[in-house]
């Protein structure tokens, strides 16, 4: 019998097992993927090659109707430190009045002044010292090292197209252009398993199961008792005081709905049998939507071309001294725009690539010298959802974005579309030779901007929502982050988030689960005290689990 059971060592998962360790608690956490031992994990540059391998879970969407009947690839992270160990290092917190917007719709303590302190306690900046900003936290963030040039040459284009200087976009305004930050420490990538789980894993009231696939959460009389989950060698079945189900937008509404807890008719559609009538699990399913414009240049600048030789090279070269080609994550800088000048803050971020290649394959052929702008609308009015396909732990869910349902969605992406052109055709890229491949110039109308849209967006990485926050009927959990009429299970991940931020979510869901420990401390009254503890390793088998 444990004090805590976490399912999945992720963005979050990783967070609560290394603050709850150190307040002794007796905590099994149960991840599905494997050890991050993979090498290329740690170098900012080679993240794209993480793809569609085994630490990433490799989801796909079912066809998109608004983009052209396309399955858009789902990146997350299937490893210790989830996605935070396959993301592109960019660390952002979105703006301040998203967090005060979650606050008015009815989540009590979740204005920005209320989680601020604990982006400030995750943070070990290594350059900003202010209000804003924690310089003693385990989550390394910097400035990337040795900025490209291409990227110097976007600081004077921004500025030419008319836009503010922004010296941190994490700070107390947001709007403008500036570079941007990474979670990148002193051995590379600071993912959530390299700043709180490894530390964590030397107490031995902390213990780890990897390669396990949580199938179920036991229910009995209206309270969470336990976890079953299935390995190599069998099914297993763990029993804690309470559960906390870390699996991030898609795993942890899939396992709610695994365990009988969702929208009563579509259970039974799915043949899963009804724990509890929760209508909102899997439901709300935002995401960023991103798209780019691409330019070719006339001087080889970027890593296009680059031989085998010299890839291995750089690579060792990282590794072994954490400088060369391979030190930056190549999203050093971009900016944050109000494209509908009714907004109340900005409604577009804007990301500069020094690469005319692309992460996740649209159709582009990286195969020349350029670079890339990227946009998404911060605040998309879009919902989608995610249903189980089948009772089936192993089958994956089936996961609808419903990306542009929202018209009003494709016309401010349009607008990025001009805003990030008016960027691309400055006068400072010409001593680069910079011309528009994509769209081109030809894509002149809003009608044709709309089209190429759908020919090509992608995911920008960003699921939230699936297991909202709030008091409305449709809220899964409550602003403690416990299930609405479940005792002793919480969910603690980007799945909370009522609405998503305005910018990338990594950050905020460390925050989520910085700010969790604490709810969980004023629920408890304290912590629970070890109730076992083994000796020796803290990386145990399923079986002795």
């Amino acid at each position: 019998m444990h004090d805590y059971i976490i399912v999945g060592a992720g963005s979050a998962g990783c967070v609560m097992a290394g603050r709850l360790g150190a307040n002794g608690a007796d905590v099994l956490v149960i991840e599905a993927g494997g050890p991050d031992d993979n090498r290329l994990i740690s170098i900012p540059a080679l993240s794209s090659s993480l793809q569609d391998t085994v630490v990433d879970w490799g989801y796909r969407t079912v066809p998109q109707v608004h983009l052209n009947g396309r399955r858009i690839t789902l990146p997350r992270g299937r490893v210790l430190g989830g996605s935070s160990s396959i993301n592109n290092h960019v660390y952002m917190r979105g703006n301040s009045g998203d967090y005060d917007h979650w606050q008015r719709l009815g989540n009590y303590g979740w204005s920005y002044e209320n989680v601020l302190p604990y982006f400030r306690k995750a943070e070990n900046n290594s350059r900003i010292r202010d209000r804003y900003h924690g310089t003693d936290g385990p989550l390394h963030v910097t400035d990337v090292p040795q900025r490209h040039r291409l990227t110097e040459l976007f600081m004077q284009a921004a500025s030419e197209a008319g836009l503010a200087r922004n010296e941190d976009v994490n700070g107390c305004d947001q709007e403008g252009f500036g570079y941007f930050q990474a979670t990148i420490g002193p051995a590379g990538r600071c993912s959530t398993a390299v700043a709180y789980l490894r530390p964590a894993l030397q107490r031995p009231n902390i213990r780890l199961v990897t390669r396990a696939l949580a199938t179920q959460v036991l229910i009995n009389n209206g309270r969470a008792t336990g976890v079953r989950y299935l390995t190599s060698d069998g099914l297993h079945t763990v029993h804690a005081g309470e559960i906390i189900l870390c699996g991030g937008a898609i795993n942890s509404p899939q396992l709610l709905l695994l365990s009988g807890i969702g929208p009563a008719d579509e259970l039974k559609a799915a043949g899963v049998n009804v724990v509890h009538d929760l209508p909102g699990v899997g439901k709300n399913l935002q995401d960023h939507l991103a798209v780019k414009v691409r330019y070719e240049i006339r001087k080889p600048l970027t890593l296009f071309g680059l031989s085998p030789e010299v890839a291995v090279a750089s690579r060792e070269e990282y590794l072994e001294n954490l400088t060369g080609l391979f030190a930056s994550n190549y999203l050093e800088a971009g900016a944050f725009l109000r494209c509908d000048v009714q907004a109340e803050f900005p409604d577009i971020q804007v990301h500069f690539l020094p690469s005319f290649g692309n992460e996740v394959s649209d159709g582009c052929a990286p195969d020349r010298h350029g670079f890339s702008l990227v946009a998404y609308v911060n605040r998309p009015l879009s919902r989608g959802e995610l249903r189980l396909a089948s009772p089936n732990p192993m089958d994956r869910p089936m996961i609808d974005p419903n990306y542009l349902s929202a018209g009003e969605d494709a016309d401010l992406m349009v607008e990025s579309l001009c805003a990030m052109r008016r960027i691309g055709d400055a006068q400072a890229f010409s001593s680069v030779g910079a011309s528009e491949i994509h769209p081109g110039k030809e894509a002149d109308t809003h009608d044709a901007l709309v089209a190429y849209i759908r020919r090509t967006a992608n995911t920008a990485w960003h699921q939230v929502g699936t297991c909202k926050m709030g008091i409305d009927a449709m809220a899964v959990v409550n602003a403690s982050l416990q299930v609405h009429g479940i005792d002793n299970l919480r969910v603690v991940d980007a799945s909370i988030m009522p609405a998503v931020v305005s910018g990338n979510t990594n950050a905020p869901t460390i925050m989520i689960a910085e700010r969790a420990i604490d709810l969980m401390i004023k629920d408890n009254a304290a912590l629970p005290p070890c109730s076992t503890s083994a000796a020796g390793s803290s990386v145990v088998t399923a079986a002795s689990a």
